[in-house]
């Protein structure tokens, strides 16, 4: 099966409900784009093409072991879909509670595809050494487990703990309307959610029209069920908040009546830290020196910040100082490009290896 072969084949997969609802629309152009934007062209799988003075072609791994967190299923599907598009046989160590929508896609795939697929909730010794490639999904500890079991001939891409912010300097309403969606979606789990939303101007506005369209979103995207110590989180950081705030006029609190669906903080201090997850978000004054001293140890895990306006001068001179390698517009943080930099470097080229002749 050729590369063009793969393509259609994966294009019409796409087509289902889940992978539209996870990754969006995908067509046979993108997937064609990609291949050639990353490898230089759209065949570079299955025939050499020049390459300064020698003719070169790309190798897919034969095999390749992803290890995928349960927190966010798209990004599953991400990793699965790279090593589709490659051609490789795709081994898939889910979570021990299992990924259903992913399974059931897998299920559903053509013969062609389907024989490159396997799915499980374990991994035995002939997986990890037979996969020349591992793609892990999780926190850094369970990063450093897993490199720990790599022989010297695999190569290990991981995707850590990541973390990601909002900045909003003008426009209120539809900011907060966008930054809503972008840290409810998925229960707020993911690397590409925001865990704080940096204001210019007047932060306590932003936080009250933020709260009003929590709620908004909420009525019509109802919260992904949580757990017994999850709740127990959320109703601590309320606790605490109440305590700072009936002590200080630096600290406010509006949250969710009658259930614990989602909050807001305002706080004074522009430390980035973690929220607590399940659609809990700090909102913060935007300091005058945005980096790594004023955000705090947090910064250096930055993954994606999301801008309101969106202005590709003013996106590169507000985050020339953080380690984010994403800037995108607020309300894209959930919905990623096919042809971003993940974590800063390509997805698909840094899967294969060349053959180069002359």
């Amino acid at each position: 099966m050729n590369t063009q072969e793969r393509i259609h084949l994966l294009t019409e997969a796409l087509k289902a409900e889940v992978a539209i609802s996870l990754i969006g629309k995908i067509n046979t152009d993108d997937l064609t784009q990609w291949i050639s934007s990353e490898l230089g062209h759209a065949d570079s799988l299955d025939q050499f093409h020049p390459h300064g003075d020698l003719v070169s072609r790309a190798y897919a791994p034969k095999h390749i072991l992803h290890i995928v967190s349960g927190n966010t299923p798209h990004a599953a599907f991400q990793t699965l879909i790279r090593g589709l598009l490659l051609g490789s046989h795709n081994n898939i160590k889910a979570p021990s509670t299992g990924l259903p929508q992913l399974e059931e896609w897998i299920a559903k795939l053509p013969n062609a595809l389907r024989e490159l697929v396997s799915y499980d909730t374990t991994i035995d010794d002939n997986l990890w050494q037979r996969a020349e490639v591992v793609v892990a999904i999780g926190s850094d500890q369970a990063m450093k487990e897993i490199h720990s079991r790599l022989l010297p001939n695999q190569k290990f891409i991981p995707y850590g703990h990541k973390v990601s912010i909002g900045i909003v300097t003008d426009d209120f309403k539809n900011a907060a309307r966008l930054a809503a969606e972008d840290c409810s979606l998925f229960n707020q789990r993911g690397c590409l959610s925001p865990h704080a939303i940096y204001v210019q101007g007047d932060p306590h506005l932003f936080a009250t029209l933020m709260a009003e369209e929590m709620e908004e979103f909420t009525h019509k995207n109802p919260p992904l069920p949580i757990s017994l110590s999850e709740a127990g989180a959320i109703q601590n950081l309320r606790q605490t908040t109440r305590f700072l705030a009936a002590n200080s006029d630096c600290t406010k609190l509006w949250h969710s009546t009658q259930n614990l669906d989602w909050t807001v903080v305002l706080e004074s201090s522009p430390t980035l830290k973690l929220s607590c997850l399940n659609r809990c978000v700090y909102i913060k004054p935007l300091p005058e020196s945005l980096d790594s001293e004023t955000l705090g140890s947090e910064a250096e895990y930055l993954s994606t910040v999301a801008l309101h306006p969106f202005l590709t001068g003013l996106a590169e001179s507000i985050t020339a100082k953080l380690a984010a390698t994403r800037i995108c517009p607020m309300g894209k943080v959930q919905k990623p490009s096919l042809f971003w930099h993940h974590d800063g470097f390509e997805p698909l080229a840094a899967l294969v290896k060349w053959k180069d002749l002359g």
